[in-house]
């Protein structure tokens, strides 16, 4: 499914020809062309804009998730669109909720963690307490890589960590990643009063530290208003642009 707003002013552009000379007709597809894809350009440095604001330090992939599907004079629409192959994940796989509210879909890790059995169907991960985040507030990707390997949730078998090495002096060194649920009775990897999530326990500590916490399906609000503000962008713009194109371009 492509995702994003459309341009198509065909509606307007009847009524606009009318009022113009044979001359000036033969010009309205370049400027209605030049106009939609200037318009489409503001809706897209508008969307961004409200990214910045909406959003707690936003990512550069975050702010980059838009393009533009420009018109041509034989195909007259424009489109402000969410980019499809952005890098692993399709943009609006996570920004998609925070357009129209809902789930999101499970982050690639999260998909690891399952197959390897760690997560529930129905569990998503949430920063823990203790872990450190980037500059943008999210899990670093070497510590969630050291969290696959230490639960074997990596794809690639030997990425895994496994007991032997855990046990060498290297790896008592760095400490360890492990899985907590609540259970009681003496159940492996439980704590009667534990919050479920994965764990981290220092070389000659006792204590583990939350680093990522399971919950059940996050729910999100509506909070970027993309199409609202694609809306406001084209009713604003659009005759601007047409008319500047117009001056610009007399004869085309």
């Amino acid at each position: 499914m492509v995702s994003g707003f459309q341009i198509n002013v065909s509606a307007d552009l009847d009524r606009l020809e009318k009022s113009l000379d044979v001359f000036q007709r033969e010009s309205v597809p370049f400027w209605t062309a030049k106009a939609l894809n200037d318009t489409a350009k503001d809706i897209k440095d508008a969307e961004v804009n409200e990214m910045t604001r909406v959003f707690d330090r936003p990512t550069r992939f975050t702010l980059n998730a838009l393009y533009i599907n420009f018109a041509t004079k034989q195909r007259l629409v424009a489109q402000v669109l969410f980019k499809e192959g952005f890098g692993s994940i399709p943009a609006w796989r996570y920004l998609g909720p925070q357009v129209e509210g809902g789930g999101r879909a499970k982050k690639s890790h999260e998909r690891a963690l399952e197959r390897a059995g760690v997560l529930r169907p129905d569990e998503y991960c949430i920063p823990g307490q203790s872990i450190a985040l980037d500059a943008y507030g999210n899990v670093r990707g070497s510590e969630l890589t050291r969290i696959l390997s230490d639960l074997g949730a990596n794809r690639d078998p030997l990425q895994n960590s496994t007991a032997r090495s855990r046990r060498t002096r290297k790896g008592r060194a760095r400490g360890r990643y492990f899985v907590l649920r609540p259970g009681g009775s003496g159940a492996p990897n439980s704590d009667r009063n534990v919050h479920p999530g994965i764990y981290f326990r220092a070389a000659g500590q006792r204590i583990a530290r939350p680093v990522i916490m399971f919950v059940t399906a996050p729910r999100y609000q509506e909070r970027l208003p993309f199409y609202n503000v694609a809306r406001r962008i084209m009713q604003h713009r659009f005759a601007k642009t047409f008319e500047a194109a117009m001056k610009a371009h007399p004869h085309r």
